[in-house]
């Protein structure tokens, strides 16, 4: 019981509280009244209902704060009388009390009478009881023009004849203004004709206008406004012409050029009506009678050229007539270096598609941005729409919740506009790509660089944008990844260190990881190694060659010198440790060969067992022996000179003879 009571003291204090913030109720409140809707209570005192007549002792307490700005009119044909007030409380039932001192209930309300006028209301609610203040009445000073009624309008592309009927008035005035603009326009005022007709000028063609009028009587206040009419003004041709870029690039398929145009719808208040269509000619400046002509519905048309100068004219029509013309001189065989957007991407915000693209255009100022989008199975019914050229995103409204829809972006340079980025997408998925086939490209000591595609599919959630994400234990880096990216490399890495590369999916409710890839970087580049191993090898190969060399050059360049060591004189004559007889022999060459057959003589060398006597000292033991005869050797003869010796010691007999042939 204590809970509830609890409760119930909680809820209790809650609504008091609410009782007491609760703002005050402010209404506007009119009451009118007629002579046949009087009562006569007598004692000088008429009222509208016979409930309402006071007791001679109640005393009417008045509360003059809460019946505000109260003011009363008196309608002469109608013979009533109106008050409007400020009503200051709740829900609630009004009337009047009439007093005077001669008063005629029925005929109290006509030109010349005044009287006492006090507002009574009352709560349904409570059944509580206010009184306004005594108000005195002098119905000559509060009497009011009829109210008049529109009877006719006839429009023109610019104006509106208005007719009314509003009985005897001295002077009127109109008030007008357009749809969906809240300030009026008021006309000064002007002479009532007996006509009752009235021009308003200055309109816009094409454009719809509510309007009203209020009229005045001599001795008299102005008359209410009277209803509101609207109007619609006709067509009138389009004022101005329209802005018109243009981009020129070959079509490999036929081999001219694709001659792209593009416009900008006109502002309704220079289309003057409702533009039909748009007329576009262009010609060869050379050849005139190759004129040609195209309507369309479109803001864009692509027409086939030659590769020569094209005068182009376009126009806008109406059920008018047309625009002025805009004229444009194209050198078709020139091609213009802008660039198209980057980074376009498209989400689903709720019942629209907010689209953008990056900032990083080219240093050619953009002046503004067109985009188009259309249902993927209706492509010639787009829509369009422009932004500045500072602008890089905007959002798409109207769109179809089962309809996949190509959203293109063309910037805009001035006259010039380059080629559109177009890209696929709905209002359940957003764009319509998904990241596909992620792998390693290249990776060394310093860099990495990896490589995706892009699938045209529906995503498994509202992606509001991929990143492409670095980790390690260096630290982490990160970037936004879009569908005309491919490709990217990260650089300033530490070798031999392990890294994660992944690509995230960013959702409104958190990410997701799409595709991920280990990567190790390595202590050394291959190149490295080259760069050290190329030297070595080439050291190398330059010595095997100079070796080489060396023995070639002595081969083939050099003449053959005799080596000691390979014969038995040479091997003797170079050991130290033999000692001669001390005899010396000396062999004339001179009586030995002629002079004509010295060049071609040898020296026959042929070891003998020698017969040693006790007068002879034994050979050293290190000259070899053998029981059979060594072969003999033959010595090519050098070319000696004329009075040269050849001299040789030791127990070694010399016999000459001719080389034996073959």
């Amino acid at each position: 019981m204590s809970g509830r009571r609890s409760v119930c003291v909680l809820i209790c204090v809650f609504c008091i509280c609410c009782a007491l913030k609760r703002k005050p109720v402010f209404s506007i409140q009119e009451l009118t009244v007629t002579a046949r809707d009087l009562k006569d209570c007598g004692k000088n005192v008429c009222v509208m209902s016979s409930a309402d007549c006071p007791a001679e002792s109640d005393v009417l307490t008045a509360t003059p704060e809460r019946f505000v700005n109260t003011s009363c009119h008196f309608l002469s044909h109608e013979e009533s009388i109106t008050c409007r007030w400020i009503q200051m409380n709740d829900v609630r039932t009004e009337t009047f009390i009439f007093r005077r001192t001669d008063i005629n209930c029925p005929s109290i309300l006509h030109l010349y009478s005044h009287f006492n006028l006090t507002i009574k209301s009352k709560s349904i609610v409570s059944q509580k009881e206010w009184f306004s203040d005594v108000y005195p009445v002098i119905i000559k000073e509060i009497v009011q023009a009829p109210r008049p009624v529109i009877t006719s309008v006839n429009v023109t592309d610019s104006s509106v004849n208005v007719t009314w009927n509003g009985g005897r008035t001295t002077k009127c005035r109109i008030r007008y203004k357009r749809l969906n603009t809240d300030s009026w326009t008021e006309t000064a005022d002007f002479p009532a004709s007996e006509e009752s007709l009235f021009m308003i000028e200055g309109l816009q063609a094409f454009s719809e206008y509510h309007l009203s009028i209020s009229c005045v009587q001599d001795l008299s206040r102005w008359s209410d406004w009277s209803s509101e009419t609207r109007v619609k003004t006709s067509e009138s041709p389009p004022s101005a012409p329209l802005s018109l870029s243009y981009h020129v690039a070959s079509d490999v398929n036929s081999g001219l050029r694709q001659l792209l145009l593009l416009w900008k719808a006109l502002d309704v208040t220079d289309a003057r009506g409702l533009i039909r269509g748009y007329e576009v000619s262009y010609m060869p400046t050379k050849q005139p009678s190759l004129k040609k002509t195209i309507h369309t519905t479109e803001l864009k048309a692509v027409v086939l050229v030659r590769a020569e100068e094209y005068e182009v004219t376009v126009w806008a029509y109406n059920g008018a007539g047309h625009s002025p013309h805009r004229r444009l001189l194209v050198d078709a065989s020139r091609s213009h270096d802008v660039r198209s957007v980057k980074s376009l991407w498209v989400y689903s915000d709720g019942s629209s598609l907010r689209v953008r693209w990056g900032r990083d255009i080219t240093d050619v100022e953009v002046s503004e941005f067109a985009i188009e989008w259309s249902v993927v199975k209706d492509p010639k019914h787009a829509n369009w729409q422009r932004v500045d050229g500072s602008t890089f995103t905007t959002r798409l409204t109207g769109l179809k919740q089962e309809e996949n829809y190509t959203i293109s972006v063309f910037p805009v340079y001035g006259s010039v506009c380059a080629p559109q980025t177009s890209i696929s997408a709905d209002l359940q998925h957003g764009a319509l790509l998904d990241v596909d086939e992620f792998r390693l490209v290249n990776v060394s000591r310093s860099s990495l660089t990896v490589r995706w595609t892009w699938k045209q599919t529906e995503p498994r959630v509202k992606v509001l944008q991929y990143k492409l994400v670095l980790s390690g234990e260096h630290g982490a880096e990160s970037l936004s990844v879009f569908p005309d990216q491919h490709q990217h490399s990260f650089h300033h890495l530490h070798p031999d260190s392990r890294y994660s590369v992944c690509i995230h999916g960013e959702t409104a409710s958190g990410n997701f990881t799409k595709a991920s890839l280990d990567v190790s970087t390595p202590l050394r580049d291959s190149d490295e190694w080259t760069r050290f191993a190329v030297p070595v090898v080439l050291l190398l190969v330059f010595g095997i060659f100079s070796v080489s060399s060396v023995t070639v050059y002595r081969k083939h360049f050099l003449p053959v010198v005799a080596n000691p060591r390979f014969s038995l004189i040479g091997r003797w004559l170079l050991n130290p440790h033999l000692q001669g007889s001390g005899r010396m022999c000396v062999l004339k060459l001179e009586s030995v060969f002629p002079l004509d057959q010295r060049e071609k003589s040898f020296i026959y060398v042929e070891r003998r067992e020698s017969v040693t006597s006790e007068h002879e000292d034994t050979p050293p033991s290190k000259i070899p022996t053998s029981p059979a005869p060594s072969p003999p050797e033959y010595v090519q003869l050098p070319l000696l000179a004329d009075r040269s010796d050849y001299v040789q010691n030791g127990q070694i007999v010399f016999q000459f003879s001719e080389k034996p042939s073959d």
